[in-house]
């Protein structure tokens, strides 16, 4: 492993180890009774409120995966500067949220909410699809700086209408999405189905907020989007998942059936400079990801992330990363090691990332 990257992983360790107790790990009931206590001191709907976000990371890579044959990379690259007003109006609620790590501000959500009787919900607006959690999780709340590469294919926001509702631990959702084609004719449809077990995976990845039982989620969900190709065309595609913790370790599993003509790349903000141009989702491919993490002390977690693209060049991505949280959620020091291994030397290489995050997105 880099010199450097070793160096900034074992500073991140060292950082709270020596406050671990070393006791039976009662501090995961601690930990989860503090989380829900934030939970319950959250603004109310009812009024005006904002958050704000900020996430930066230093990146280095001596790679072609980074630096496309030319000179090394190594800068500071802002993953998000994200600036959210949430309030609500009688029945209604609504979000609006924009991100300004580009210099200008870019409409995220925009979207007003309200229940049909007990057991749905609709939104109407701008919203991210629900396809995977890896997806639409908060930034905030990743384990890694980077979601998976499958994550951050819908990492991404839409105008359209979404339904969704959870009785006794079931919940579903359905959603329709201008999609590829904007405004026409066709959509980007998306059904979920997903079942908690005890409390769920909860809103956070990795094992914090946990207990000694298992909470987990398992989710399915549908994609189709004919009208994205000219001509008849094969758009529709499943995905599984599994996420969860249980005592301090934490899991997460995803796996998908990409169809004939269905394809997607990152979100722009993935890995460093260059990184998201060389890495997509191919059509007629089952690509997936592995993940685990155990959660040292309160304040340290180690992760690891495998994951397969199964295309053309057969790619896949080993990531090592390590958390520091401070003041809770609200702040924490992200290392990472991402090795990409490809038959392309153009997408072959290894890159490096310290980050820090402060503020929350809601």
């Amino acid at each position: 492993m880099n010199k450097f990257v070793s160096t900034a992983l074992g500073l991140v360790v060292v950082g709270s180890i020596g406050a671990a107790d070393p006791g039976d790990g009662g501090w995961l009931g601690l930990d989860s009774e503090i989380n829900d206590l934030a939970s319950s001191l959250a603004p109310a709907q009812g009024g005006a409120n904002f958050a704000v976000l900020t996430r930066t990371a230093l990146g280095y890579s001596t790679d072609d995966i980074a630096t496309g044959g030319g000179a090394n990379t190594f800068g500071f690259d802002l993953n998000d500067i994200d600036l959210a007003f949430w309030g609500g109006a009688g029945d209604f609620t609504y979000r609006v949220s924009f991100d300004l790590d580009g210099g200008s501000a870019n409409l995220e959500d925009a979207f007003a909410q309200w229940a049909c009787g007990d057991y749905a919900n609709v939104q109407f607006g701008q919203f991210k699809p629900h396809v995977l959690r890896s997806g639409w999780v908060d930034p905030e709340k990743q384990l890694f700086i980077d979601r998976t590469v499958l994550g951050s294919t819908y990492d991404r926001w839409d105008a359209g209408a979404r339904v969704f509702g959870e009785t006794e631990g079931i919940g579903w959702s359905l959603s329709a999405q201008n999609g590829a084609t904007g405004i026409s004719a066709s959509h980007l449809w998306v059904l979920g189905f997903f079942y908690n077990f005890g409390a769920g995976a909860g809103m956070w990845e990795g094992a914090r907020g946990g207990n000694d039982e298992l909470n987990a989620t398992l989710g399915i969900s549908f994609t189709n989007e004919s009208g994205a190709t000219p001509g008849p065309s094969d758009n529709q595609s499943t995905m599984i998942e599994f996420n969860g913790n249980m005592g301090q370790f934490g899991f997460g599993v995803e796996w998908a059936d990409i169809d004939n003509d269905d394809s997607g790349s990152p979100a722009s903000d993935f890995g460093i400079d260059g990184v998201a141009g060389n890495l997509g989702i191919m059509g007629d491919t089952s690509p997936y990801a592995l993940t685990g993490s155990y959660l040292v002390t309160p304040d340290v977690e180690l992760g690891v992330r495998y994951e397969d693209l199964d295309d053309n060049d057969s790619t896949t991505l080993l990531t090592l990363g390590a958390s520091y949280y401070r003041s809770g959620n609200m702040a924490k020091w992200q290392a990472q090691i991402t090795d990409v291994s490809a038959d392309s030397p153009a997408v072959d290489g290894s890159y490096w990332q310290v980050g820090l995050t402060v503020g929350a997105s809601r």
